[in-house]
């Protein structure tokens, strides 16, 4: 992963097809493989950065989200939002790296997370973790919270 602050997309196969597998057989078989794992950085001013998280957040891809995590604050952002809606597991590693970025934050800053799956606000809720994040059902309620709209946090 390029630690640059550039666009970044993280997939765990190099070309997103089953190995020995030609463009054309991705097309026999209804299209391209879905993606294991992706991150993509934005940045949406100089205060708000957002990750759009899709795949499985396992020990495998959760140092992917801690590094992206972590440049996003280097970079100066104190309204980050982590967009979970595309992620359909989450195991204890990833919720560690979380759980850190969070404590570690300088004050005054924000982190919410977007989240719509239903396993995943599940883990959520039965670490007891939904009461230690800001969770929110879209990305735009998540957005106006680390921007600090009081209809989002009401």
């Amino acid at each position: 992963m390029s630690r640059d602050g550039s666009f970044q997309l993280h997939s765990e196969e190099p070309n997103g097809r089953e190995p020995g597998m030609s463009s054309r057989d991705e097309v026999s078989r209804g299209g391209p493989k879905p993606v294991a794992f992706a991150v993509i950085r934005r940045e949406l001013d100089e205060h708000t950065g957002v990750l759009d998280v899709e795949g499985e957040l396992d020990l495998a891809s959760a140092p992917s989200l801690k590094w992206a995590l972590t440049d996003l604050l280097d970079a100066g952002h104190d309204q980050v939002v982590v967009d979970l809606s595309l992620v359909t597991f989450i195991d204890s590693t990833a919720l560690g790296v979380l759980v850190g970025v969070k404590k570690n934050l300088s004050p005054g800053a924000k982190l919410a997370i977007a989240c719509t799956h239903p396993d995943v606000l599940n883990i959520f809720e039965l670490t007891g973790l939904d009461a230690t994040f800001d969770l929110f059902p879209t990305f735009d309620d998540a957005l106006a919270f680390v921007r600090g709209s009081a209809a989002a946090a009401g």
